[in-house]
């Protein structure tokens, strides 16, 4: 344990982790804020790297305890210190710097995935956050992230995810037509969700292997992934409504998913 400076190599290192997404691609590293984080951390049977916690806040016994045994450092800093840094308006007292965690596709179809979602280019990092964290909950085995969707590591789609990200492997930066070949051969069924889909997905039988395909949030699945994909289903809505956020449509359908896949065993 230790008192650092803002001058401290650590600290601008920390400073550019929340802001830069090219220095966090190239270190191999990102940062986060919150204790949550570093809980859902420990809990997936990982270490945070350093731990920056408000010198003499209350919840600094809570972070010892929870890193009590690991290799984790922790370092105590002002209060300003700590605001100066912080990308949230109401800053937490606790952020931490992490190893990356997300694998290459090889990896995850290694694991013979049965149920998966993939994204394509989600913008906003609420919303790929908020996706993850519903992948997880509905017991997904992987999230693929297509090119052009939102920094994995943005401070924004870390919170939203609500530490899920160590809980379901993630794949980003990959397109869908480097991946539909090798989906193909593991029989993995590509099931598209678009407005434009004739089947609803409480019609779809999702207990076979399959991968459910998402567009982002102002124009939905390009038409390149529309016409690859082997089916096409849609959520019935009311009159006048013409789509969900992304992230609502993904909890509905996954939870289908999961209702049939788990619940009925």
């Amino acid at each position: 344990m230790a008192g650092i400076s803002k001058n401290n190599p650590r600290i601008k290192e920390l400073r550019r982790l929340l802001r830069d997404p090219k220095f966090r691609s190239e270190s191999k590293k990102f940062a986060a804020e919150g204790l949550e984080v570093v809980k859902e951390c420990i809990a997936t049977s990982r270490c945070p790297l350093d731990v920056f916690v408000v010198n003499g806040h209350p919840v600094s016994k809570e972070v010892e305890l929870v890193l009590a045994g690991s290799e984790a450092s922790i370092w105590y800093l002002e209060e300003s210190l700590i605001s100066s840094l912080a990308t949230t308006v109401a800053p937490q007292p606790v952020i931490s710097i992490f190893q990356s965690i997300d694998i290459v596709f090889e990896d995850l179809m290694a694991t013979d995935p049965t149920f998966l979602i993939f994204g394509e280019e989600i913008r906003e990092p609420g919303n790929a956050g908020s996706l993850i964290r519903t992948a997880a909950a509905a017991s997904a085995d992987g999230v693929i992230l297509s090119e052009n969707t939102v920094d994995l590591y943005n401070p924004k789609t870390i919170r939203s995810s609500a530490g899920s990200i160590f809980r379901i492997p993630i794949v980003r930066s990959t397109a869908f037509e480097k991946l539909s070949e090798t989906l193909r051969d593991k029989s993995i069924t590509t099931v598209a969700l678009s407005p434009s889909g004739d089947l609803s997905y409480l019609d779809y039988d999702f207990t076979s292997p399959f991968v459910v395909l998402l567009g982002n949030e102002s124009s939905g699945l390009s038409t390149q992934a529309l016409n690859q994909a082997d089916e096409i289903i849609r959520i019935r809505m009311g009159s006048g409504v013409e789509s969900l956020n992304v992230s609502n449509a993904a909890s509905v359908v996954l939870f289908e998913a999961h209702r049939q896949r788990y619940i009925k065993q």
